[in-house]
């Protein structure tokens, strides 16, 4: 394969124009960088950097118990609060939202078939999860009518499905009184759980090999689809283990809502900005001329990965694999899917 040079693609660039809603990347006027991110992490620590990143909402966690090496991850706890001041409000006040998340081991199945060590049982299981949620939402003046989700994060299929179902209808007469109810999870989940109205948001995993998770992003009733996993911002150039550890997230630009509270929601125009500039590879694709310098694991794409294309000069992209707002280098145009509607079949390519 031919490689087109730094230098050929620069000249090549100079003729070329910024798709439409790209301006200076990373910036408060970068209208198609990513707007909604999860992290375990203390977000009020970097809430006037995320407001600057053009961040508008933060995805944050309940869970009735802290876990090893996660101190941070419950937005309610005490040890979150800055001078005295609450998680959420702070991010409030830097003009951020929330979406609130329960969390607590939740990629386990016996959690939902049998409940943990400290309960005994799935009805146990299952109380103890609510009250949590119910008690942290309070705590942090969540409002009511606002969504919870709840995760399912592992691999659920049909038989394993029932346990699933009777935590999301026991969730629904407890939780469900006071918040709509969400789901994060792979296709088969959201779509079984939003058929037997038990949810009324469904948030899709970034699981492209899981059962149904491309036929259900297919179907377009999603309403957030986690793009990207395990991505650094605001660390020292270099120090890839440094930084805030972010997940980065797609609202459907079909939908108005995605439950957050506090300082509004993501708009139908810069969501559908954002799903405009962001295609999926249809097979493993390397990226060349990178610029290098940033946390890149390897100069590949993964098949039904997605990137967001910053330029296009005639058969090759301008692009950005991790969604920390700058150029990576360059992917043939061919190995992207014309755009992000339909997500290729999994297995469809090498």
């Amino acid at each position: 394969m031919s490689i087109v040079s730094r230098r050929t693609f620069g000249k090549g660039l100079l003729a070329s124009t910024l798709l439409p809603g790209h301006a200076a990347l990373g910036q408060p006027n970068d209208a198609a960088s990513i707007a909604i991110i999860d992290t375990p992490h203390n977000a009020a620590k970097a809430a006037s950097k995320l407001a600057a990143q053009n961040v508008k909402v933060v995805v944050r966690f309940f869970a009735r118990k802290p876990q090893p090496h996660l101190r941070e991850k419950i937005m309610a706890s005490d040890g979150n609060m800055i001078d005295g001041v609450r998680e959420p409000t702070v991010l409030i006040r830097n003009d951020l939202s929330i979406v609130s998340l329960y969390q607590y081991r939740n990629n386990l199945p016996e959690k939902f078939l049998k409940g943990l060590e400290d309960t005994g049982s799935a009805k146990a299981e299952v109380a103890a999860d609510a009250k949590a949620a119910l008690d942290q939402a309070r705590l942090v003046g969540q409002p009511e009518g606002s969504a919870i989700y709840f995760g399912v994060d592992f691999n659920v299929n049909r038989a394993a499905v029932d346990p699933v179902l009777e935590y999301f209808r026991a969730i629904g007469r407890t939780v469900g009184s006071r918040y709509a109810i969400g789901v994060y999870g792979n296709g088969f989940v959201n779509r079984v759980l939003r058929e037997e109205k038990l949810v009324a948001y469904n948030w899709l995993s970034t699981s492209r090999s899981h059962t149904e998770t491309v036929d259900f992003y297919n179907s377009g009733q999603w309403h957030l689809f986690q793009n990207q996993v395990d991505r650094r911002w605001f660390g020292p150039t270099g120090k890839c283990s440094t930084g805030l550890d972010v997940d980065t997230n797609l609202q459907n630009p079909k939908v108005a809502s995605i439950g957050a509270w506090g300082a509004g929601e993501v708009d139908r125009s810069r969501n559908q900005k954002i799903f405009d500039q962001r295609r999926f590879a249809i097979r493993a694709t390397p990226v060349e001329s990178g610029a290098g310098g940033g946390c890149k694991s390897d100069n590949r794409v993964p098949r039904n990965a997605n990137v967001r294309i910053l330029v296009q000069s005639g058969a090759w992209s301008s692009v950005d694999i991790d969604e920390d707002g700058k150029a990576d280098g360059q992917i043939r145009t061919s190995d992207l899917t014309s755009n992000l509607a339909t997500m290729p079949p999994w297995g469809s390519a090498s």
